[in-house]
């Protein structure tokens, strides 16, 4: 077996076993403004046009992943079949210069987004700009961690969701990012 295919198999061991929401860290991210497109090829602004006024989750793929990617798909599915969990959505790409927006459209599909579940791309430094202020660049995508950031511009609260949460979990957690209750997270995290 080979290395990396090695490596990926024992990462996805690893999170398999750990409790689904094994860890919520509170954060405060400055997130950048720079110019990403969707799914659809429209072009928008990271902060003005997707987090600015809203609660947003957040999670990091790329199409070519077969390991954690589809896993962090099924659980934004999850969440969105939540009703009135009133988040935004959005999966950002960690490998853009092989994800343009068709790719990510028709990788999407199998997960039934909404218009709520924003998928995007984009230049190469803006969307390594973007996971640095968030906390979760690497510089090979295939390892990247199953993280989740679930964050309120309003209530200015951001937590860092490590592992796989169900969509009830998540749900939980846009709960009190909204309440402004950042102490008693999913997973006893404070």
């Amino acid at each position: 077996m080979n290395r990396p295919l090695l490596l990926s198999v024992l990462l996805v061991m690893t999170f398999l076993a750990a409790p689904l929401g094994a860890e919520t860290q509170v954060f405060q991210p400055a997130i950048p403004d720079l110019p990403v497109k969707t799914q659809d090829g429209k072009s928008v602004r990271f902060y003005s046009d997707l987090v600015k006024g809203n609660t947003v989750a957040v999670n990091f793929i790329f199409t070519n992943c077969k390991t954690i990617c589809p896993m962090l798909g099924g659980m934004f599915t999850n969440l969105q079949k939540q009703s009135g969990s009133g988040v935004k959505m959005i999966s950002i790409s960690i490998d853009p210069t092989v994800d343009t927006p068709r790719r990510l459209k028709d990788w999407s599909s199998k997960f039934h987004p909404g218009p709520s579940w924003v998928f995007i791309t984009g230049r190469q430094a803006d969307i390594d700009q973007i996971l640095k202020a968030l906390g979760v660049y690497t510089s090979r995508p295939q390892d990247h961690l199953p993280l989740t950031i679930i964050g309120s511009d309003v209530t200015n609260v951001w937590t860092r969701n490590y592992g796989f949460l169900s969509g009830s979990e998540l749900s939980k957690v846009v709960t009190r990012v909204n309440d402004r209750a950042p102490r008693t997270m999913v997973g006893g995290a404070k």
